[in-house]
């Protein structure tokens, strides 16, 4: 005599599979947690008044001309390191651009892969969510004192999503290159 299922078992297994289905979701939503805090983030930042965003850079560019100074054993004076960190400002602006979005593209990347993105497709689509989303930023921009919207940092934004999708790409190559070589030595 075979056990047939109940009404109640069968109402009590739909009920865990509707749970499970229900914690895969909210799981694959979760991983995209990282994506919005840096598009927060960015956004933030460009919400700065002008003089706000050059005080903040012109700081971090003296903090790093700095440090190039007790590593390089220079001996640079406070007028020194400061003209210097003058000239490199304008270059640290725009590597923190390229790296915002690195980091933003990746932690797009990732997930989109997690919801069943795969090959051109996976890098399109992230790769335009970054430029839009650049472009709308700059455009923000405009309602901010101080600011403008760039065409040019639209430009080193998707340069920076470009580049953390190389970097994203080859580490996923890599990983499935030594997923396919344990498997052959298997």
């Amino acid at each position: 005599m075979t056990d047939l299922p109940t009404q109640s078992t069968m109402g009590t297994m739909r009920k865990k599979s509707e749970i499970q289905m229900f914690r895969k979701r909210l799981g694959r939503l979760l991983t995209f947690l990282p994506a919005v805090c840096m598009a927060f983030l960015i956004f933030s930042f460009s919400a700065q008044t002008g003089s706000e965003s050059a005080s903040l850079s012109g700081r971090i560019t003296e903090v790093l001309v700095q440090a190039a100074d007790r590593i390089a054993g220079a001996g640079w004076t406070e007028e020194e390191i400061r003209d210097r960190a003058g000239a490199c400002e304008f270059y640290v602006r725009k590597a923190a651009h390229m790296t915002e979005y690195a980091v933003f593209a990746v932690s797009l990347l990732l997930p989109l892969r997690g919801c069943g993105l795969r090959g051109r497709r996976l890098y399109l689509t992230t790769f335009l969510i970054c430029a839009g989303f650049a472009a709308g930023d700059e455009w923000h921009q405009s309602f901010v004192g101080g600011r403008g919207p760039s065409v040019r940092d639209v430009g080193i934004d998707c340069a920076g999503a470009g580049i953390g999708e190389g970097i994203a790409g080859l580490i996923l190559e890599s990983r499935k290159r030594r997923k396919n070589q344990a498997r052959a030595l298997e």
